[in-house]
């Protein structure tokens, strides 16, 4: 079998295998849901893409020209959107590295997906829309197909940069590092300039050259994307490799974290240490807490750099900075816990111990989006009261209803899931419950901020109806835990046959 023959059936098999999967068929409101909202999410992106281009038409922004200076910071934002979206378990290559393929066929075929994944149209549907109005008038068609094209190719270039990075993450945690500098250097660049025009003229003239064909510009573009490539296929080989033989190797032992001072507390200090150790242990815990703790990192430093916002945006941005950790690890609360449920259910209230525990680790989470607000706090860039109302409001309201999750949870998480791991089952309320979340604080600002114009109304609302829920919070956890030992028949078996 030639190279391309195993490439073509392994892309057959991954196809199939993705339709057969257990969520394909017994989830189909997910799927569906799912569906509706990408298509919604690429119309808000030509929507927004429509609406920048008047706003820089009317500004006096340079044009089709603004869009260039931008790239620095939509390659970061589509970095980050891959993170949040990707599911990080592409699809099960392990039993296919036991065949007698070529020996870069898997590996080729996982690159060859990546470069053909619809996620790398996504700021396409906010660049071309922007196009049409501000390139089309000046510089014509032509123009517009050199000034898309040269836009995917960078688009590609960063899949491969985000699918390189992932793996080595996966493999050190140190590698974070890399995405890090990468853009918090790109976000840098404007600083070294005497003003924006001059910023913006550096990449326009870069742009221009995309849009009349220079053949410099694409051969560096496509130089890049061969490099970004090439080291990608040799990293992912060498790590779908170590994962044939995970089961029977070790990256080597892991000092074990003591946390002595939590002993006091007895059964929940455990579980408090639990929390704590399975960031530093688990794969997929580490990999988002570090991702969703660098949005916030970015999110303050652009505060503290100046970074103004309209006033909707900015109250967003603030409530998702703290809601971000129940988002990535209270929605599918319990599941990490379905490896071992029947254990626990064998010490009394062990349940309600657990759930307290977490409850109290999660909340005392909320205090690092304020600590890496705090400095744009000082300068007044935003209102003190202001993130501790979404704090509060997210340790009471918010997190009453991801814990609600632990009741109907009962698909077992991985313990340590691999970067091309077995994916999971997924339920329409673990797409639901976030939309509902996000969005709770809505009234109390629509009221408060917007009609009537008094953002500290705004604040105390959202501090008292937070501040309710927090002192009732043992009080509803009990009501949980009694619910999850009414269905706990029907929880083992749904964490049993998930394993």
């Amino acid at each position: 079998m030639t190279c391309r023959e195993a490439i073509f059936t392994l892309h057959t098999l991954f196809r199939l295998s993705g339709r057969r999967a257990e969520q394909q068929t017994a989830n189909k409101a997910a799927k569906y849901l799912y569906c509706l909202l990408a298509v919604f999410v690429c119309g808000y992106m030509a929507w927004a893409g429509l609406k920048l281009a008047e706003l820089v038409s009317a500004g006096h922004l340079g044009s089709y020209r603004f869009i260039f200076g931008l790239l620095p910071f939509l390659l970061f934002f589509d970095y980050v959107l891959r993170y949040a979206s990707d599911s990080r378990r592409p699809v099960q290559v392990r039993p296919y590295l036991l065949l007698p393929l070529p020996k870069y066929a898997c590996t080729d075929c996982l690159i060859i997906r990546q470069l053909l994944h619809v996620k790398n149209t996504f700021f396409l549907f906010l660049c071309i829309p922007f196009g049409i109005m501000t390139v089309v008038p000046e510089q014509g068609v032509k123009a517009m197909a050199g000034y898309t094209l040269g836009l995917y190719l960078l688009l590609l270039a960063n899949g491969q940069f985000f699918q390189f990075t992932q793996v080595l993450i996966a493999q050190r945690l140190r590698y974070w590092l890399l995405p890090a500098v990468v853009y918090l250097s790109a976000a840098a660049t404007p600083f070294f300039f005497s003003s924006p025009q001059n910023y913006i003229s550096l990449f326009a003239r870069a742009g221009d050259a995309l849009m009349t064909g220079n053949v410099c510009v694409y051969t560096v573009l496509l130089l890049l994307l061969a490099v970004l490539t090439g080291l990608n296929r040799r990293v992912l080989y060498d790590w779908t490799r170590q994962e044939q033989y995970a089961a029977a190797s070790a990256n080597g032992e892991q000092s074990s974290l003591r946390l002595a001072f939590l002993e006091r507390f007895d059964l929940m200090g455990e579980y408090f240490k639990l929390e704590v150790r399975s960031i530093f242990r688990n794969r997929r815990i580490r990999y988002l807490f570090i991702s969703n703790t660098a949005f916030i990192a970015f999110y303050a430093l652009g505060l503290f750099l100046g970074l103004e916002l309209p006033a909707k945006e900015s109250h967003a941005f603030l409530f998702y900075s703290f809601v971000i950790y129940g988002i990535a690890f209270l929605t599918r609360i319990m599941c990490i816990e379905g490896n071992y449920f029947e254990c626990l259910l064998m010490q009394r209230d062990s349940i309600f111990t657990l759930l307290l525990a977490k409850y109290y680790f999660y909340s005392v989470l909320l205090l690092l989006p304020l600590l890496l607000l705090l400095p744009a706090v000082l300068l007044g860039r935003v209102s003190l009261w202001t993130i501790l109302a979404y704090a509060l409001f997210t340790a009471g309201v918010c997190y009453r209803i991801f814990f609600q999750m632990a009741i109907y949870n009962k698909v077992t998480q991985p313990l340590n899931a691999a970067y091309t791991g077995k994916m999971q089952r997924t339920s329409y309320l673990l797409i639901l419950i976030p939309f509902i979340v996000l969005f709770s604080p809505l009234p109390f600002v629509a009221i408060g901020s917007w009609w009537l114009n008094r953002p500290g109304l705004t604040d105390a609302a959202l501090s008292f109806s937070g501040i309710i829920f927090i002192a009732a919070h043992r009080r509803w956890i009990a009501s949980i835990s009694r619910k999850m030992k009414k269905k706990q028949y029907d929880l083992i078996d749904g964490f049993r046959n998930s394993r």
